[in-house]
């Protein structure tokens, strides 16, 4: 399944369905190119009754970001779940609930725009 970008519209229904990833876990960030990179994470589902699907989402254009180790990546709490922002001028997601203050994340990533694919649950 390609990635789909994502609009203020269609954003905000993914986060809600997803409940903005609140206790699921990260599953991997991996940079695909110098400007680009892709952040996967297990959560349930409530379009799918609480399935847990897995949701990849996939920043272009990266213009700053806070990454992490894998080793601090595997502990990050996901209580607080995710925040994206979406305007204009830039796409960002962090991990924790930090609206209008991205840069604040213990991880977060600015770039041009964003996109996700729904994968199965697990799937490599």
């Amino acid at each position: 399944m390609p990635v789909k970008p994502l609009n203020a519209l269609t954003l905000k229904s993914l986060c809600e369905r997803i409940d903005f990833a609140r206790n699921g876990e990260i599953h991997s960030l991996i940079p695909l190119s110098a400007t680009s990179i892709e952040i996967r994470f297990s959560v349930q589902d409530k379009a799918r009754g609480f399935d847990w699907i897995d949701v990849a989402f996939v920043i272009e254009g990266v213009s700053d970001a806070k990454l992490v180790s894998d080793n601090v990546l595997r502990v990050l709490s996901m209580d607080e779940g995710i925040t994206v922002e979406l305007d204009n001028a830039k796409a960002a997601l962090a991990i924790g609930d930090y609206k209008g203050r991205i840069e604040d994340a213990p991880l977060y990533i600015m770039g041009a725009t964003i996109g996700y694919e729904e994968r199965e649950f697990g799937e490599s």
